[in-house]
């Protein structure tokens, strides 16, 4: 009994960490939305697009993220409202919709919520599609240095394919999980494998802001590479995290049966 005692308090523990986390990231990506750079501002703000050319623009030196990973969105106001703006409500969704109190509490705000969660899910998809067909990818936001090879491309297009069909497929599986199998449980595990393949963007732009803070980045070649080994590290912590969060909470839940 003792020994089940612990591993119910372990995964109770390591989930309530895993919530703060996940927390922590939706948070972090709505005021990256939001607040600063906000890029689905570009070309709609004076203000805004004055700020950035202070604080990004004329300070560019090489050594941190290409300004133009932001402004390059002036003029694609499809790419602005269906990628970028739907992913503050996305992220800011999630630490609702994860809390069990507030699913508890307030079913009817949990069930509504979610619909603007899976919505914009979505429109986020639909953008990564518009990125691409618009060459919008971050290797053309550095100039001076060598486009990168065509197998490389490859790469990134396939891995990019592949992770935004699972981001898709595990929201309408969530969706067909509460709404005609019934299973709620097979639902919360499909929520949190598709959080996890979304929330990797903010791990990776905290990579990179502590790299380039700490001065490691030399140039932009370095800085575009660091990019998207970020980026792909990023998805491998984060989708493993979702599947940890999904075994503690079945550890958890015996637990409560035994």
């Amino acid at each position: 009994m003792c020994k089940q005692s612990n591993f119910k308090n372990g995964a109770s523990k390591a989930l309530k960490s895993l919530y703060i986390l996940t927390s922590f990231l939706s948070l972090f990506m709505v005021a990256w939305i939001v607040v600063f750079p906000s890029s689905w501002l570009m070309g709609r703000s004076e203000f805004h697009d004055h700020v950035i050319n202070e604080k990004m623009v004329k300070t560019y030196d090489g050594t941190s993220v290409s300004p133009r990973t932001v402004t390059k969105y002036a003029g694609h106001s499809l790419v602005q409202f269906t990628h970028i703006a739907p992913g503050a409500i996305w992220a800011g969704a999630i630490p609702f919709q994860l809390h069990p109190n507030f699913r508890r509490q307030h079913r009817l705000a949990h069930k509504m919520v979610g619909y603007a969660f899976v919505i914009s899910a979505f429109l986020m998809a639909f953008g990564i599609c518009v990125i691409f067909a618009r060459d919008l990818t971050f290797h053309n936001d550095y100039d001076g240095i060598p486009p990168p090879d065509s197998s490389e491309l490859l790469q990134m297009k396939l891995s990019s394919f592949l992770l935004t069909t699972y981001f898709v497929c595990s929201a309408l599986l969530a969706v067909y999980y509460a709404g005609w199998a019934k299973d709620i449980q097979r639902h919360q595990q499909w929520i949190i494998r598709h959080i996890g393949s979304g929330m990797w963007i903010a791990v990776q732009r905290i990579v990179v802001m502590i790299c380039q803070g700490a001065g490691l980045v030399s140039g932009p070649m370095m800085m575009r590479n660091l990019f998207g080994n970020a980026a792909t590290g990023s998805v491998f912590v984060s989708i493993l995290l979702a599947e940890i969060a999904i075994r503690c909470i079945k550890q958890y839940d015996m637990k409560k049966i035994v």
